[in-house]
């Protein structure tokens, strides 16, 4: 389960969705920003690709505010 604020302002270095453009899906990752270049982190260390580049194929969908488990 996951909680996403669809109006957060301030995300770098904060978990966040993001929907790929290119085949409309979503994905849960971590946004940095170093300079002029955007990443996103995989919240899995054994994701192939830990950072992906943000190369302006996406959008910012919200800020991660909670993830766990239904009972």
């Amino acid at each position: 389960m996951v909680f996403v604020d669809l109006e957060a302002r301030y995300f770098l270095g904060l978990c966040v969705v993001i929907r790929l453009d290119d085949d409309n899906q979503a994905t849960f990752k971590q946004l940095i920003i170093e300079g002029a270049h955007k990443f996103l982190k995989a919240a899995n260390p054994n994701w192939p690709e830990q950072l992906i580049p943000i190369n302006g194929n996406c959008t910012l969908v919200g800020k991660v505010i909670f993830t766990g488990k239904s009972l």
